[in-house]
C-alpha cells in the first residue's frame, strides 16, 4: 500500500488518530477478504469443471458468479479508501473426487463470523454505504454456506445404502457401462485436445486423463451406478441395464 505508507510519512501525527486508525483497520478487512473471496471464485469453478452432474455443476457456479460480484465490489470500497488490491494466491485445492471437492468448499465457507461482525461494525462508524454492503455480503456467505452443505449432503458417499454384493452378471454389466463411460468421456476430451491445436505430446496427455479419471471420474461414476442400481432394485429391477444412459 505505497498511497498509504507515503502518507503516513508525510503526517505522522494524523495517524495518532484513532479515526485514521479505525480507517485503516477497515482497509486492512476489506483486503483480507478479498483475498479470501478470491480464492474462493478460483477454487469452485476449478470444481465444478470436474463435477459430472450437470444439475450439481450449475448450482455452483450460481455460487461462483455471486462470490465474484464480491471480489468486484471489494475491489472498489479497497480503491475508495485510498487502498492498493492484494495479490490473490494461485493455490488451489483438490480433492480426490466431487464429493472431497464439496467438503474443501465447505471449509473455506465456514469463516470466522465474529471477525466478519467486527468488520461490520467498524464500517458502521466510518461509512454507513460500506457497512451495508458487507452485512449484504455476510448474509450471501451464509447462504453459500448452506447451499454448499446441502450439495455436500447428497453428494456424500454414505448417504447412498451399500447394496448386497451382486451376481458375477451384475459386476459384468457395471463395467461394461465403465467401459463406455470412459471411452466417450475420452472422445470428448481428446476433441479439446485436437481443437486446441494438441498442445502436449500424446503420451503425456494420455497420462494426465488416465490420472483424472482414476481420481475424479470414476468414483463419481461408481456412485451414479449404486444410486441406480439401489434405486431399480427397490422397485423391482434387479440390475440397471448396460444399455441405459445412468
Amino acid at each position: 500500500m505505497a498511497f498509504l505508507a507515503w502518507l503516513r510519512k508525510m503526517t505522522p501525527g494524523l495517524w495518532r488518530n484513532p479515526l485514521m486508525q479505525e480507517r485503516h483497520q477497515l482497509l486492512t478487512f476489506l483486503r483480507n477478504t478479498y483475498l479470501d473471496e478470491s480464492k474462493d471464485v478460483l477454487n469452485f469453478t476449478q470444481h465444478a469443471e470436474q463435477i459430472y452432474y450437470p444439475h450439481v455443476r450449475e448450482r455452483l457456479l450460481k455460487i461462483v458468479n455471486e462470490e465474484q460480484s464480491h471480489v468486484q465490489w471489494l475491489e472498489k470500497k479497497i480503491r475508495f479508501l485510498g487502498g492498493e488490491i492484494p495479490e490473490p494466491s494461485p493455490a488451489l485445492t483438490r480433492g480426490m473426487n466431487t464429493w472431497e471437492n464439496l467438503r474443501r468448499d465447505v471449509e473455506e465457507e465456514k469463516k470466522d463470523d465474529s471477525e466478519f461482525l467486527k468488520g461490520i461494525r467498524l464500517a458502521e462508524r466510518l461509512d454507513r454505504e460500506i457497512a451495508e454492503g458487507l452485512t449484504r455480503l455476510r448474509a450471501e456467505e451464509q447462504k453459500h454456506r448452506e447451499e454448499l452443505l446441502s450439495l455436500l449432503q447428497k453428494s456424500e458417499p454414505d448417504a447412498v445404502p451399500l447394496s448386497p454384493p451382486q451376481p458375477e452378471d451384475a459386476e459384468r454389466k457395471k463395467l461394461i457401462w465403465l467401459a463406455q463411460q470412459k471411452a466417450t468421456w475420452l472422445e470428448q476430451r481428446q476433441s479439446l485436445w485436437e481443437a486446441e491445436g494438441k498442445p502436449i505430446s500424446w503420451a503425456e496427455w494420455i497420462s494426465r486423463r488416465e490420472y483424472e479419471w482414476k481420481a475424479n471420474e470414476l468414483p463419481n461414476r461408481e456412485l451414479h451406478w449404486a444410486r441406480q442400481l439401489a434405486l431399480q432394485t427397490a422397485t423391482g429391477t434387479l440390475v440397471p441395464r448396460v444399455s441405459e444412459k445412468l
